[in-house]
């Protein structure tokens, strides 16, 4: 792996062919959001969020682009393409589920809007169950539970996997309502069975071992769903276990209005108490 970063626009790593693309998101000149589009051959998976788009173009001119694949549609990861389209002419594909989003983008909650901005709608193309990028074959995986459209990329030969925002750190605290866990959860044991070698995530980065990555990150949300589900059964409300067991709420809860937060995670964990955990 090599690190090219430069001291103005995004920062460059590279892993064999694939080259990361790290763009930070600021509010009141502070850095509060990492997030990374990647590059094989011609084609970009993901490109960023809108008010990273002039230095993701500036970057991306210097480079062939021709192509945009897509995880999902969520705004910091699809920002960048209203942009691409206009001056380098790419094409965008994503899941099926996400190209009616993409071409009607809805307006944003405030905090989003922020500090990531608002995308632009945008015409694409849907994907199928592989997609050939930078000469290699990938299979389109559906992976609900971030978001509903959410699908991950897998390179069966070299075990590449791109997560998009399902791994997205070891320990994930903090959640949308609109997410659920038990999804989320499922679908990180469909991707351990494919056992991968490499996992490329949005927020991450590169990271080895993959399987290994995954698993943890797995165990993390099992262990606590099982420590929230005792708390439960004493009696415990949602507050009192969040305060018990993940301590208080963050700064992006305030931003958020409540939108982005713990206790969002531990009433999901609770819904996997009454529903099962798959």
């Amino acid at each position: 792996m090599t690190d090219n970063g430069a001291q103005r626009g995004p920062r460059i790593t590279t892993f064999g062919p694939i080259t990361r693309i790290a763009m930070t998101a600021t509010l009141a000149g502070r850095p509060i959001h990492h997030v990374s589009a990647y590059l094989l051959g011609d084609t970009l998976i993901d490109s960023g969020a809108p008010r990273a788009a002039p230095s993701l173009l500036a970057w991306a001119r210097t480079r062939t682009v021709r192509r945009i694949v897509h995880t999902h549609h969520h705004e910091d990861h699809t920002g960048g393409d209203a942009l691409l389209v206009d001056q380098l002419g790419v094409a965008v594909e994503a899941p099926p589920r996400t190209v009616p989003i993409l071409e009607a983008f809805y307006r944003l909650p405030l905090y989003r809007r922020l500090i990531w901005g608002q995308p632009r709608s945008v015409i694409a193309s849907p994907l199928g169950g592989h997609v050939e990028i930078g000469g290699f074959r990938f299979q389109v995986i559906p992976t609900p539970g971030h978001s509903a459209d959410h699908v991950a990329l897998f390179q069966p030969d070299e075990r590449w996997l791109f997560t998009g925002d399902l791994y997205i750190a070891p320990r994930v605290l903090y959640l949308r309502p609109v997410e659920d866990v038990r999804e989320e959860m499922e679908s990180l044991r469909r991707l351990i069975r494919l056992k991968p070698r490499i996992l490329v995530c949005s927020h991450s980065g590169f990271i080895p071992d993959g399987t290994a990555a995954l698993e943890a990150r797995l165990r993390h949300w099992e262990s606590l769903a099982e420590k929230v589900q005792e708390l439960a059964r004493q009696g415990l409300s949602a507050r009192r276990i969040r305060r018990k067991l993940v301590g208080r709420e963050g700064v992006m809860r305030l931003l958020s209005a409540g939108n982005f937060s713990k206790i969002n995670l531990i009433r999901s964990l609770l819904e996997c108490r009454r529903g099962g955990q798959g």
